[in-house]
């Protein structure tokens, strides 16, 4: 910690909205405010650095970066590759539907048996909504879905559809630090326990976006 503060903290970030989000004018979205305040803190500087996560977590490994963020969520593959800080937000998977649906006024009572879901290709949801008797189509732009759609809470309102009492799945949020750092991770970590918006931070990213 000693030669970070008032220092320069290596960061790698890959995009992954809104959490980091690529611009001409530099990285943006709820986790870069995020380490810019915490950097702000220790009165560091940041040099940031994309990459995949594959690259960013080989790198972290071999601790050439002090911090890698993306909007991960825990897992397995994760805590075998770096220390993970405790979840600082998590995201409940829910479904919802347009508000002018037919059925938005009752959405939270409506049975879901046999109900098309739309999701987007890559999602975490598939079996839970079967679970419910639904079924879950494959959509390339789920925010202009007509009916029932599957996201996290925070996406669907962002998106202007009503959540519904149907939660899916939850997923938990962390950044990822070399193993061993433990200052460091203290440090960061009581900074995200500090975190008290980050709901309505993600709902006004995600609408600008």
């Amino acid at each position: 910690m000693s030669d970070i503060e008032g220092g320069t903290l290596f960061i790698g970030i890959t995009e992954n909205p809104p959490w980091v989000i690529a611009t001409a004018a530099g990285p943006k979205g709820v986790d870069i405010g995020l380490l810019s305040q915490f950097a702000n803190s220790l009165d560091a500087s940041i040099e940031w650095h994309w990459g995949s996560e594959n690259e960013l977590l080989k790198a972290l490994n071999h601790h050439q970066l002090d911090i890698v963020a993306g909007g991960f969520t825990h897992n397995t593959r994760l805590t075998q590759l770096a220390a993970t800080t405790r979840p600082y937000f998590t995201s409940h998977h829910v479904i919802g539907i347009a508000p002018h649906h037919p059925n938005a006024h009752a959405a939270g009572d409506a049975a879901l048996e046999g109900q098309d879901i739309a999701v987007a290709r890559l999602n975490s949801v598939t079996q839970s909504i079967r679970a419910l008797g639904a079924t879950p189509v494959i959509t390339e732009r789920v925010h202009d879905a007509p009916g029932w759609v599957a996201g996290p809470q925070w996406w669907l309102e962002a998106h202007g559809f009503r959540p519904t009492a149907h939660r899916l799945t939850s997923e938990h949020h962390v950044m990822a630090l070399p193993k061993g750092e433990n200052a460091l991770m203290l440090a960061l970590q009581r900074h995200l326990n500090d975190q008290s918006s980050l709901y309505e931070q993600l709902k006004r990213v995600e609408a600008a976006e």
